[in-house]
């Protein structure tokens, strides 16, 4: 178990949006399927709130 242990921690995490690495210690998010950085969370949000949107005077009756 520790020798599958240490080969996870060694392997990157990488950002699925930027393919920044995520290095330790540093936030993510991980939803979906997907790991987010920091940097990325404001355009993944929008990408996973997309059918939400809606325009004030426009909404959908």
């Amino acid at each position: 178990m520790q020798q599958f242990h240490r080969r996870r921690m060694r392997q990157a995490l990488l950002c699925t949006l930027c393919g920044q690495e995520i290095t330790i210690g540093e936030e993510y998010w991980a939803c979906n399927g997907s790991c987010v950085c920091a940097a990325c969370l404001p355009d993944f949000a929008r990408q996973e709130l997309a059918p939400c949107h809606e325009t004030r005077g426009r909404e959908i009756r």
